[in-house]
């Protein structure tokens, strides 16, 4: 199943993916009841985590692995 990531540096990415948590290059989308719609298909929204975000100086010191 593919997802669409919203926020963050993986914004409006359509990545494979599903359950409560997708982790798309070191940052992590949380699942939303949304959904948007890209390439002609409706893909379940996964919101950005900005503190569980490598690039952003976090990642797995705040229990976000």
């Amino acid at each position: 199943m593919d997802v669409l990531l919203r926020g963050g540096p993986g914004d409006g990415q359509v990545v494979p993916g599903g359950g409560e948590n997708v982790v798309w290059q070191a940052c992590l989308y949380e699942i939303t009841p949304g959904y948007g719609r890209r390439h002609g298909r409706d893909l379940r929204v996964y919101r950005h985590r900005s503190d569980c975000c490598e690039p952003y100086g976090r990642g797995g010191e705040d229990r976000c692995e």
